[in-house]
């Protein structure tokens, strides 16, 4: 089967929404959610076991979740990419997961179980967000919801928590990940095509170039056949002002975050250095870990 024609339309910077766009299409189908699935637990389930959930309608502005799936009927697993560094994402899974169990239980017709005495079974809850960005950032780390809390939580109170661990998905990071997941493999491939393309032409010509260039290669060569005309059409909703300033915004954080690799191998300190750029002392110890 040939390629999709892909209508050429001027647009002048990238926007991460095409990321998403990818990667919500690419796991959206079962037998890839599945994979991926295995890939982060271990635990193998056929296609059949997997019930996508994904919301499809915005909670607030044009926020909107990325991946959502029960595995087996026992785990929820959601999952979110992003392409810049966000400190707020357990606070935005947080909102995800109640609307997500809203979601389920009114599919399975049980709304009522609110007001029984009888304990009511809901899949486990897990996390996972998916880093493809510029700047730096280590292959794995975890986010905490309580780093956005006000004080510290009243022990005599009921606690509340939510972990989430940040892969990095770079090509070349993470390989174990990689080598279980070839379809999550082939999406960082994508995506390093594009950012290389997008240095050479205008962004609708760089998609155009990159899924042609992604068929001939047998990188996610069925799923571009299939979607490749739905992947551009993402296009012609963009925002040309909106994806300039977005794109200003993450040359400028790369650049700020390099002198702040380049002060550090001056030997100023963490403080110097966070006083001068305005990194977090986290952000700079990630930082101070590659160098040493």
């Amino acid at each position: 089967m040939e390629a999709p024609p892909i209508p050429y339309t001027d647009t002048t910077s990238a926007n991460r929404q095409i990321k998403d766009g990818v990667f919500r299409l690419l796991f959206d189908e079962p037998k890839n959610a599945a994979e991926l699935y295995y890939a982060l637990s271990g635990n193998r389930c056929s296609p059949d076991e997997i019930q996508i959930i994904t919301l499809s309608t915005t909670i607030s502005g044009e926020l909107k979740n990325d991946l959502a799936f029960v595995a087996k009927g026992k785990i929820l697993v959601v999952g979110e990419h992003m392409a810049s560094p966000y400190a707020n994402m357990p606070v935005r899974l947080l909102m995800y997961a109640g609307l997500l169990y809203e979601k389920w239980i009114k599919m399975k017709g049980e709304e009522g179980f609110l007001y029984r005495s009888k304990l009511y079974k809901i899949p486990t809850p897990s996390f996972v967000v998916f880093y493809n960005g510029t700047a730096l950032m280590p292959e794995k780390e975890l986010l905490r919801l309580s780093s956005a809390f006000e004080t510290t939580a009243d022990k005599d109170f009921g606690l509340l928590e939510l972990e989430v661990p940040v892969y990095n998905i770079n090509k070349g990071m993470n390989n174990e990940l990689f080598s279980k997941s070839p379809h999550l493999r082939q999406y960082a491939e994508f995506i390093s095509k594009l950012r290389e393309l997008t240095r050479v032409y205008d962004y609708t010509k760089a998609v155009r170039e990159t899924v042609l260039h992604c068929i001939a290669n047998d990188i996610l060569a069925k799923f571009l056949k299939e979607q490749g005309g739905k992947i551009v059409s993402l296009l012609s909703t963009y925002d040309p002002e909106v994806a300039r300033r977005v794109y200003a915004e993450e040359c400028l954080e790369e650049k700020t975050m390099q002198i702040a690799k380049n002060l550090l191998s001056m030997g100023l300190s963490k403080e110097q250095i966070s006083q001068a750029t305005g990194l977090s002392i986290d952000e700079i110890l990630v930082f101070e870990s590659e160098l040493y």
